[in-house]
């Protein structure tokens, strides 16, 4: 978007994507310029404040953040100039955190409101119910009313081809350009009805060609697992539980056996020998973890951690064929894992336990 630009900040290790712009924030007599920055998890920072959208919406509530500050309110925007200037702003809090919402989508490679009312008219071109305009009308009012015009990625129709479907019959629509101002017949419905159409063929088109080497996302529906504690014992049978790293089934490596792969990992993250045999040696993985909290890290850790846990789990799926079985059925879908104990290794963060296990399936799959 020509408004906001990159960003990125870091979370135990691993980069988390944003977009920022510039908002004003009030300081006592006068208000700053100054970066908002919304990222990936939906987390919102300015200067030194992170909040999320409920935050954000107080802020502009409450007045501490504005788009334009009072007629003659001095303005501070640092290493330029500082004085009293007057400033109009077209948007309004409500669009901008609409527009923050559509950037944490982009973010997160899903589509934004755009995108959904873009998909909701091409369902309504083929199949032109009631119920399935509505759904339109519905998605096409969630978009800032400021992006409406972009939506459809068309510099020569603009929005006019939405317009003209939510409009009811004789009902003039008003063009950007008043030489393109058109009243709603049935023959101008039935065009706009096919320029969706048209799009649709074209999009399926270009994914052909571009998915030649396979879909660029998962197809299926994504897969959680992990963060289950079983104090009773693991449910039989077990299913995708299995896949869990606590989950008893022995690893090997560098020659010493370990009864989960949480086991395993944990005892490695030290180079003290006795502690290495402590924490192998305990019932449990979560215990394990547990112990490991006492223990020296080793230094180097954080730089071979990710390495440790493939090996781990390739030995894992490579040494207990029914459990790799278990792994290979989950086929394309995205792989979840929810581990309380770090975002690092968590969906909620970086999931890199889920990555890695899409990586060993992959591999499974291709042996």
């Amino acid at each position: 978007m020509p408004d906001t630009t990159a960003t990125w900040r870091t979370v135990e290790d691993d980069v988390v994507r944003g977009r920022q712009r510039l908002i004003f924030v009030r300081e006592r007599d006068h208000y700053v310029l100054t970066t908002l920055c919304v990222y990936a998890d939906g987390v919102v920072v300015w200067q030194w404040k992170s909040t999320d959208f409920d935050g954000i919406r107080a802020a502009f509530d409450d007045g501490t953040l504005t788009l334009a500050p009072p007629e003659g309110a001095k303005i501070i925007v640092a290493g330029t100039a500082t004085g009293p200037v007057s400033l109009e702003s077209w948007l309004t809090p409500e669009l901008v955190i609409c527009d923050l919402a559509d950037e944490v989508d982009r973010l997160n490679d899903r589509p934004d409101s755009s995108g959904r009312c873009r998909n909701a008219l091409i369902a309504y071109a083929a199949e032109p119910t009631q119920s399935n305009l509505e759904i339109v009308r519905e998605r096409y009012h969630a978009v800032p009313e400021h992006r409406r015009i972009y939506m459809l990625g068309d510099m020569d129709h603009n929005d006019v081809p939405v317009r003209i479907l939510l409009a009811e019959p004789g009902e003039t629509i008003p063009a950007r350009r008043p030489e393109h101002t058109l009243t709603v017949t049935p023959e101008t419905r039935e065009r706009a009805l096919e320029y969706f159409r048209q799009s649709e063929r074209g999009i399926a088109e270009s994914r052909e060609r571009n998915a030649l080497d396979g879909p660029e996302t998962a197809i299926a529906t994504p897969v959680h697992m992990g963060g289950r504690v079983y104090p009773n014992g693991w449910p039989e049978p077990p299913g995708l539980e299995v896949l869990q790293v606590d989950y008893p089934a022995p690893v090997v490596h560098d020659g010493q056996e370990y009864p989960t792969v949480m086991h395993a990992y944990w005892a490695l993250s030290t180079d003290d020998a006795a502690w290495r045999d402590r924490i192998a040696g305990v019932e449990r993985g979560l215990d394990a973890r547990v112990l490991a909290e006492e223990a020296p890290r080793r230094d180097d850790w954080s730089a071979f951690r990710l390495g440790v846990m493939a090996a781990l789990l390739r030995d894992k799926f490579n040494r207990h064929p029914a459990m790799a079985q278990q792994l290979r059925e989950t086929g394309d879908a995205r792989l979840l894992y929810s581990d309380w104990g770090s975002r690092y290794w968590s969906s909620d963060g970086a999931n890199w336990l889920g990555r890695l296990m899409e990586l060993v399936r992959s591999e499974l799959a291709a042996r």
